[in-house]
């Protein structure tokens, strides 16, 4: 079935296309269900202009990755003492990083999906990777923020738009921030006030 102009909305969720793509002001969706024994006849809302969501697992998995990736930025901070990146530092490179899933999930609507998600991302990675390579130089810029970010997000999108391997995907990622944090935890570091004295002097 083609929509031209904008898409329809399904009305009985039970026999959902399996396939839909998009070009030229036009929607196609194909129902191809090989195994079917009984399918009840396919109802649409002819004035619905929604579209299949096609990235709706970010409402829970956008928040979870954001919370990873900041607890893994703050203790790779503090194993090596960045002074520099402080809490506000922090809280401004976790709302960059933020910032692309609502760009990803609107501009899905305009362009297709792939470059949405990749133009999203590239524009956020580059904001961080600039800022994080101001404040504290590039090899802690690129093993503790840039590398977690573009696991982090990686990870995250591809749970959101593969359901069927969530499981397997987030078992593995738990293993790893699992990890990550066995190896940085043993190496925090509170510094004192002498410390920072040392660390930044007065100029």
């Amino acid at each position: 079935m083609t929509a031209n102009g904008s898409d329809v909305r399904m009305l009985e969720l039970s026999l959902q296309p399996t396939k839909l793509t998009r070009a030229a002001g036009q929607t196609t969706y194909t129902w191809n269900y090989q195994r079917l024994m009984f399918g009840r006849p396919i109802a649409v809302d002819v004035l619905g202009v929604a579209p299949v969501d096609r990235l709706g697992e970010l409402r829970w998995l956008g928040p979870l990755s954001v919370v990873i990736f900041g607890l893994i930025v703050g203790l790779y901070a503090h194993a090596h003492l960045l002074i520099k990146f402080d809490r506000w530092m922090l809280l401004l490179i976790l709302g960059a990083f933020t910032g692309a899933y609502p760009l990803m999930y609107f501009a899905q609507e305009f362009i297709p999906l792939q470059w949405a998600i990749v133009g999203s991302a590239v524009i956020v990675m580059l904001v961080i990777a600039m800022r994080a390579w101001s404040i504290i130089g590039l090899r802690h810029a690129a093993l503790g923020v840039i590398l977690p970010a573009a696991a982090t997000l990686t990870l995250t999108l591809i749970v959101a738009t593969h359901p069927s391997l969530q499981g397997l995907l987030l078992t593995a990622g738990g293993i790893i921030v699992f990890t990550v944090a066995m190896i940085l935890l043993p190496r925090l570091q509170w510094p004192t006030p002498q410390l920072r004295t040392t660390l930044n002097p007065a100029t």
